[in-house]
């Protein structure tokens, strides 16, 4: 049997996705922890250099979910569990 709770790991995730946007819920490409935790995972732009939090945009933002969806899940998944 699996440990308590198994099932609700989707949902946690959504919670703590929906956390760490929570003020900047419809334009989470301006939250400042997200802007922080997108700058540490090495978002590049098309010219492959490293972007600043501050160059981060909605564009930006949405390429990076759309490009690498697995680390984003890992990343909520792990903090869906702490």
């Amino acid at each position: 049997m699996g440990r308590k709770g198994a099932n609700m790991t989707p949902l946690r995730m959504l919670w703590v996705a929906v956390r760490l946007a929570w003020p900047y819920l419809l334009a989470p490409w301006r939250s400042p922890l997200l802007r922080w935790r997108l700058e540490t995972y090495g978002v590049v732009d098309e010219h492959g250099r490293l972007l600043h939090a501050d160059d981060l945009t909605a564009g930006r933002c949405f390429w990076f979910v759309r490009r690498h969806p697995r680390p984003l899940l890992r990343f909520l998944r792990w903090a869906a569990e702490l």
